[in-house]
């Protein structure tokens, strides 16, 4: 199946998210979409997978125009779509949840493809039970079993290891040898050289020729320039890793090595502090962004204006300013009455930063921030922290590999629920 999109647009508000987007995507092929968060990427996804319906443009299947009302259309017409994070149903059965919206021809299926998929997972085990990478393996398998002659995955290696990574890849290249359509949302420009047959880039909604990785252009020479930190140094243990003042401390690892465990007990530290925390927290002002931003760092429902400000301790009258200049600060493009669910990932994400940099904390707890970012915002925040880190801020960053090491000045790598200095 070759898939075509012929000048799709769309428009959110104030915001273009599609301009124009021109795309082909051949049968028998892996091909990669790659962009920051905000980029379109998903949006695409959605307009193929029938989520979302463009504001004008063409989308074809083997040449004949579709239109989609509803993902249950585009399923129709073979076309599946697997997210980062799959919503699964926790307490019933893997079996159960791959039986979910199936055919009754489709259910022959369900073995043959859990035991390639699957090999070690019992299907009478529950859901809840698995961490992110096993949930996506099973969100595959469900999508695999409607035998899919176009397949789209959302960022499907963000959270697997080495070892799951290149058994996901080599699978993937023998359906695409059968003839299956394959198309991989990422920012893993590594990744998309090594497996992908074509390579696209999105940037503003636009297709753009050259692409810059992150890794290629962040320079520590400005970082250099300002190495001197807080000089009254002091330091502290939290959880077995050591934090010092003016100092930036970096854990890396993925989430089934314990990275997804270990945030869930840094974030507690802010409903510590109200309680009976220690008393080096106390007295600190604390900064939280958390990996999950739509739904731990904030609510889709809540308006811009809202996430921004109801928990800071600020007279009422000032909020609406103090959104305002905020939302000027991140470079976002939105208004402060409408809601979250708006904003693309990387929106959010700038607009969590301006939250919990502001009234400069003593204390941040950044977990991957800078997921969903372009290079120059990456750039701009990088320099940002360490400026924290010279005011005299502690620093602690959890990350699954983005964040670079060479920024930090404490590290550690949390492997198999293990903690090493690095």
């Amino acid at each position: 199946m070759t898939l075509e999109l012929r000048d799709i647009c769309l428009r959110y508000s104030k915001k273009i998210v599609l301009d124009n987007l021109t795309l082909t995507f051949a049968g028998g092929q892996i091909h990669a979409l790659l962009g920051e968060n905000g980029a379109g990427k998903s949006t695409t996804a959605n307009i193929i997978c029938g989520e979302l319906r463009p504001d004008k443009g063409d989308l074809l299947l083997d040449g004949k125009p579709q239109s989609f009302r509803s993902p249950k259309d585009a399923i129709q017409k073979g076309i599946s779509y697997v997210h980062q994070r799959p919503l699964l149903a926790d307490y019933i059965t893997v079996k159960e949840n791959l039986l979910l919206g199936l055919k009754k021809e489709q259910k022959e299926r369900l073995l043959p493809q859990s035991k390639k998929w699957l090999p070690e997972i019992k299907l009478n085990s529950l859901v809840k039970d698995y961490g992110a990478d096993t949930r996506f393996f099973i969100a595959l398998t469900s999508a695999l079993i409607k035998s899919p002659e176009l397949l789209i995955l959302d960022e499907p290696s963000a959270l697997l290891d080495d070892k799951q990574r290149t058994f996901l890849f080599e699978n993937l290249r023998a359906l695409a040898k059968d003839g299956m359509n394959i198309i991989i949302i990422t920012h893993n420009y590594d990744e998309a050289q090594k497996y992908c047959d074509t390579i696209d880039f999105l940037e503003d909604g636009r297709l753009v020729k050259d692409y810059a990785p992150l890794e290629h252009t962040l320079s520590v020479e400005e970082l250099n320039k300002q190495k001197q930190t807080a000089s009254d140094s002091e330091d502290f243990n939290i959880m077995g890793i050591t934090v010092q003042k003016g100092k930036i401390t970096l854990v890396r690892g993925l989430a089934e090595d314990g990275l997804d465990q270990l945030e869930k007990k840094l974030i507690g530290l802010r409903a510590l502090r109200q309680a009976q925390g220690p008393q080096w927290l106390n007295d600190k002002k604390l900064g939280i962004i958390p990996t999950d931003r739509k739904f731990t760092g904030s609510n889709p429902n809540l308006t811009i204006e809202q996430m921004l400000t109801s928990a800071l301790k600020i007279p009422e009258s000032q909020k609406a300013d103090l959104a305002l200049q905020m939302i000027k600060n991140s470079g976002v493009n939105i208004e402060a009455w409408e809601k979250c669910f708006c904003l693309s990932g990387g929106m959010l994400q700038k607009l969590m930063l301006e939250r919990e940099f502001y009234d400069n904390p003593d204390f941040l707890i950044l977990c991957n921030p800078l997921q969903g970012l372009d290079v120059e915002t990456c750039k701009k925040i990088c320099l940002r922290i360490h400026k924290a880190a010279q005011n005299g801020a502690y620093i602690l960053i959890l990350s699954y590999g983005a964040f670079p090491s060479e920024y930090s000045d404490i590290k550690y790598r949390l492997s198999n629920g293990h903690l090493e200095a690095m």
